[in-house]
């Protein structure tokens, strides 16, 4: 206990610092970026400088974090560990958005039109999202794949007893890699080393393409820091995994205490939200800020920003991604319990699929109405229509949850029966062949 409080105490002393003398490193990083995006001809993409920190600023965005969760979900045996890096890229990315809720520190268009833009963003700048998440995603990840964690056959274990029995022996992470990687080259401080370097890169891309300054991305690092050490020293591994473990072992609806406290912690950063929603200091330096923006021409055309948008809008909305894991195992909790009935198993599979189908094509039918139902609901009130936002994005969620547990699941099978079928139908076609030659 005293590890995370006293991790927790130099965590809020660093942010009490960024916000309060964080702003005197706003020309400085200004200059910075001014100067990269001169020196390497930004947004020309004449040299390979520029295509490096665009592949690993591309690294960092939600979308491409998603995309390997999904192929390394079909890959794990042991979907726990999956879950467990699901959750934490989750709550690195609802605890970034309610810190600069906390911050509401600007990015640097705000303040300087000069600065060239590949993309807009909106929303507060402080921590960078991309340092933080991408740090925490990519350890996590990196450590599944280096130590092989997703390869260990829990799931055969869940299902065969109503009871948490693991006595493994734990091994902290270094002793696991020379179990696996005897006599390599590559030691586990290099491995970490690569992490940090990876972590950096992705870093600085932000700050090259203008969206965040220099404080801002170190922040994040920090955060990120903080949130893998409470995760490995602090006991919030094996926290999770225990949750989860529990849901899958013991009751299926006990997922529903993890969606509680979820909805707990949203409730408190609404509340935040609120409070910056109506403090006149804000609404003033953000009406400048507007102005900066406006003069983006990416911004304006077609690049996603809206005037009449809080910018609390941004990171409220996204902080709803903590709710994502729940629904996900929610799912996967039902699908086991399936599993388990013995008599009737291909039908049950059958009714299973269309079920998820179903119900994956009626949050798409929904999702359809949002914005008649916001304009409707809403109105003038921003509030409303933010509530609208919050509520149709929960059906986002739900959606890739069953895109993660069936359908892709469902379309691979498919894909490898049809690929069978020709193979077959060659050999079967090389045979009559050779028969009609004899």
């Amino acid at each position: 206990m005293y590890k995370l409080i006293f991790s927790t105490l130099i965590l809020l002393f660093l942010l009490v610092l960024d916000h309060f003398f964080g702003g005197l490193t706003y020309n400085i990083s200004n200059e910075i970026t001014k100067f990269l995006q001169i020196q390497f001809e930004y947004g020309k993409e004449t040299g390979i400088f520029e295509y490096i920190l665009l592949i690993f600023s591309t690294a960092g965005d939600a979308e491409c974090t998603n995309v390997l969760t999904i192929l390394i979900w079909l890959k794990a045996q042991n979907k726990i560990q999956i879950f467990k890096l699901i959750t934490m890229n989750a709550i690195a990315a609802a605890f970034g958005n309610l810190i600069k809720m906390v911050m509401t520190q600007p990015r640097p268009f705000y303040l300087d039109p000069q600065i060239k833009l590949d993309f807009c963003y909106t929303g507060y700048g402080d921590p960078s999202g991309h340092s933080l998440r991408s740090f925490v995603f990519y350890a996590i990840l990196i450590e599944t794949i280096v130590l092989k964690k997703y390869n260990h056959s829990e799931n055969s274990i869940l299902l065969d007893s109503e009871k948490q029995i693991y006595d493994q022996k734990e091994i902290s992470n270094s002793e696991l890699y020379n179990s696996i990687y005897e006599n390599q080259y590559i030691s586990y401080s290099k491995y970490k080393m690569f992490i940090a370097t990876f972590a950096f890169l992705i870093g600085i891309g932000r700050l090259y393409f203008g969206v965040h300054f220099l404080n801002q991305i170190v922040i994040g690092w920090i955060i990120g820091g903080y949130i893998l050490y409470i995760y490995y020293y602090c006991g919030l591994e094996k926290m999770i995994q225990k949750a989860f473990s529990n849901s899958l072992l013991l009751n299926q609806y006990r997922y529903l205490k993890i969606l509680l406290v979820s909805l707990i912690v949203f409730a408190l950063a609404f509340l935040l939200y609120f409070e910056r929603h109506y403090e006149q200091s804000l609404i003033d330096m953000k009406q400048q800020w507007k102005q900066n923006i406006l003069k983006q021409p990416l911004c304006t055309r077609g690049g996603g920003y809206n005037p009449k948008t809080k910018f609390e809008t941004h990171d409220i909305s996204g902080f709803s991604i903590l709710f994502f894991p729940c629904y996900l195992l929610a799912f996967y909790s039902k699908q086991q319990m399936l599993i388990k009935i013995e008599s009737d198993q291909i039908l049950t599979q059958i009714g299973q699929n269309i079920q998820y189908l179903l119900t994956y094509i009626a949050m798409y039918w929904i999702q359809s109405f949002e914005k008649k139902a916001t304009s409707r609901i809403g109105g003038p009130s921003e509030t409303k229509r933010l509530l609208c936002k919050i509520f149709f994005a929960q059906f986002h969620y739900i959606k890739i949850s069953i895109l993660f547990l069936m359908i892709i699941p469902l379309g691979l099978r498919l894909a490898e029966s049809f690929i069978k079928r020709q193979q077959f139908s060659r050999i079967s076609q090389v045979d009559q062949s050779e028969t009609e030659m004899v």
